[in-house]
Formats: structure tokens, sequence, C-alpha cells
């Protein structure tokens, strides 16, 4: 009877150790389980983010190429309405292709894409302005002389080929502006150990003006980049504690200056287009142009601009009527003075030109799919390529352009008639709209 009851208590221990031990396997084998269906998941949604990040590099792409059809086929318009006097403005189908892609974002497929294009040539070239254009910048921006004339010319010693400081004759670039950092030079420094290193080439981006003496990231940016993101730190603990995030309402009506990196470039060759250039660069320039001795004089004369053609910035929808084809239309601007346009007029003497076509721009197309974006960025040249298909370069391909011509592409087009002549320009030249990316930039 014992040795039963022994046997009958082994029995339940070990009944009791195998359903414990089948506890524990059903446990790992549930926390792998989990496990796996993690892993799973995490795998889907990096598959699908992936697969959004592929179609939104594409949307931005196509918005791109979007881009550049607009450019075409704002050539082929301007040439077609006035071969002999063609312009670029604010109210050709690149700057304005369509209300929906203006106001909003266009559908494609399953996402989203935006393009904007932007003229280089409204800019200012900070490789080809003179030392005046520069200080009236500066001077633009807040800043007097003497500190306008010293980073004026530090901005000058930047990009020119020599050495030597022109506002303190006898002394290198390097060592002048690092002393004026608070370096001390001393007689065993050597070049390498100057905190201030001229490039003495022309700038390859705009962003390389945060090296020169005196540009601060205010200036730039238009705001202190370390600030903002202390700022933005702060909204967002804020947001997390539950607290209530104000914000500083501004007047729709007060219009702040853009900030410098939108007014320069360091692309074209220096021309200005009157018609697409902003209120800040037309109130420089002709400040510039006017030796830099009145300022209100160059806002009211660069307002008065842009009130008769239009801007969209201002609220008024740019009018193709009221762009300029010459410097003798700035007469028509109700009250411009003879002497602004004469200033105007002499603007080459500062290094840039007025200018009322365009061939550089910058194309960005944005492409959206659920929470991802993508931003492509394109700098093309844009030119009427004109070709002669009698040229004994062009015989072996004569078949070829033939076809073309039955076909109605682009090789074949005849374009041109002309407004104020009334007739049709038949030269027998073959003229096709190219469009060339300097820089692609993803």
């Amino acid at each position: 009877m014992i040795a039963l009851a022994r046997i009958k208590v082994r029995t339940r221990a070990e009944r009791a150790a195998v359903l414990i031990l089948t506890l524990w396997i059903v446990v790992v084998l549930g926390i792998i389980a989990t496990s796996l269906a993690f892993d799973v998941q995490v795998n889907a949604k990096l598959a699908l983010l992936q697969k959004e990040q592929v179609i939104a590099y594409h949307l931005a792409k196509s918005a791109v190429a979007m881009g550049m059809t607009h450019l075409q086929n704002d050539l082929l318009i301007d040439f077609a309405d006035n071969p002999n006097q063609q312009f670029d403005a604010l109210s050709d189908v690149w700057a304005q292709p369509d209300r929906r892609e203006k106001d909003r974002e266009v559908k494609l497929g399953k996402g989203t894409y935006e393009v904007e294009i932007e003229d280089e040539e409204s800019k200012i070239n900070i490789n080809v302005a003179s030392q005046r254009v520069l200080k009236a910048i500066l001077e633009f921006y807040g800043y007097e002389p003497p500190d306008s004339d010293d980073i004026a010319q530090a901005i000058v010693d930047w990009r020119d080929r020599d050495d030597i400081c022109a506002n303190a004759p006898g002394e290198k670039e390097n060592e002048h502006y690092s002393a004026l950092l608070g370096q001390r030079i001393k007689s065993g420094t050597t070049a390498d150990e100057l905190i201030y290193q001229c490039r003495n080439e022309p700038f390859l981006t705009t962003d390389e003006l945060l090296d020169v003496y005196g540009i601060t990231p205010e200036l730039y940016y238009g705001y202190d980049p370390s600030e903002r993101e202390a700022t933005e730190r702060a909204t967002r603990e804020r947001l997390a504690s539950g607290k209530k995030v104000l914000q500083r309402k501004t007047s729709r009506y007060r219009r702040e200056p853009k900030p410098l990196r939108d007014i320069v470039t360091v692309r074209g060759n220096g021309r200005i287009n009157l018609n697409t250039a902003s209120l800040e660069v037309l109130t420089i320039l002709a400040y510039a142009a006017n030796n830099c001795t009145n300022l209100e004089a160059a806002e009211a004369a660069a307002e008065s601009i842009v009130k008769y053609r239009g801007d969209p910035e201002s609220g008024k929808r740019p009018d193709p009527d009221n762009a300029f084809h010459s410097l003798a239309d700035l007469a028509k601007v109700p009250g411009l003075n003879a002497g602004t346009m004469a200033q105007l007029s002499a603007a080459g003497a500062l290094g840039v030109q007025i200018g009322f076509r365009s061939s550089t721009f910058l194309i960005t197309g944005i492409g959206r799919v659920g929470r991802t974006t993508r931003v492509v960025k394109a700098l093309v040249s844009r030119n009427l390529d004109t070709y002669n298909p009698d040229d004994a370069r062009l015989l072996s391909n004569k078949g070829k352009i033939g076809t073309d011509r039955r076909k109605g592409g682009f090789a074949g087009r005849r374009l041109g008639k002309s407004r104020e002549a009334g007739d049709q320009i038949d030269d027998n030249l073959i003229r096709i709209p190219a469009i060339r990316v300097l820089q692609w930039i993803e």
C-alpha cells in the first residue's frame, strides 16, 4: 500500500512538471511567433516605404520633365509671336503653366506632384557683380558704411585671382581677414594656420557666401538656424507635454524681404531680366545705379516697375501686354522719371546687364506618396537651336530630317509669324527648342 502511494505521488509530480514544461514551451513559442510577426510587419512597412520612395522619386522626375516641356513650349510660342523681339515674363507658360499646378498638387497615379520653375536670370550674379552692386545689397539689408564697403570688398577678394587685399594695400587677404576675425598673427604663423582662407576663384554655389567675412546666417537665410532649431525643439517639447503653442499672427499685407540666398545666383552671364526680377533685386539695381545715394527713391522706382508689369507676390496677375521688350518700354511706367531710366540703362557699368530674355532656369520637382516626399532639382539652359538643312554636315541625315518633317516633329518645324511685320518667316532653317541639363540635384 505504501509503494502504491509513492507511485501515485510520483505520477502527480511528473504530471505537474510536464504541465509546467508545456506551459513554458507555449510561452517560448508565443514569443517566437510574436517576434516573427513583428519582423514581418516591420519588413512590410519598410517595403511599402521603399515602394513609396520609388514612386515619389519618379513623380518628382516627371514634374521636372513637365517643367522642361513648359520651357520648350514657351520658347516656341515666343518665337512664333515675335521672332525678332522675344522676351520672358512672369505671364509666360513656364511661370504660370496651369492654375491647377500653381495652386495645388496635381494627382498622378498613386501620388501627386508639383513643379516649380525659377528664373536664375532674375537674380544678381555674385561672380560678375561689381563692388558697388555688392555694397548696395548689403545696405539694402541694413548694413552701413564702412561695414558695407568692407564686406563687399571681402566678397570681391574671395572670388578674384590675386592674394592682395584691396582695402589694405601691402597685406595679404587671408592674413588681413584672419586678423579681423580675432586671430593673432605672429611672425611664425604659416599660411595653413590662418583661420580665413580665400578661394581666389569664382563662387561655385551661393552657400559659399557663408564663409566670407561679414556674411552671417541671419543675412543669408533670413534667420539664425541655431535659434530656429531651439525654437522648434521647444515647440515639440511643449506639444509633448500637452501645452498649447501660441503663434504670432502677421499681417497678410506686410511683405518681408526675401533673404540674401533668394536674390543671388552663380549661374548665367550676369544678365538680369527686368520682367522677372523681384522687388528686392530691382531696388538694389536702381540703388547701385544711383551710386548708393538714395535707397528710398530706388524702392519707389522698383515698386513702380513691379506694379506696372504685375507680380504674383504683389497680388496683381502679370499682364503680357505690360511686359518689357526693351529699355524704351520703361517710359510707359507711371512715376518712373527719366533719371532712373538713364541709370538703369547704364547698369552695364556695374558688372550686370539689363535683359528681357532668360536662358537659365532652376526646375524643382516635388513628388508625394502618402507621407513620403522626394525632391529633384534640375538646373537647365534653354536655347532655340537653329540648323541649316543644306549644311554639308547634315547632308547624311537629310532623309531622316525629311521623315521628321512628315511626322510633324520639332526637327521639321519652320517657326515664326511676326505680328508686327505680318509676314511668314520661311528661311528653310530647322529650329529645335533645346533644354540642356547643367546640374542635376537629388
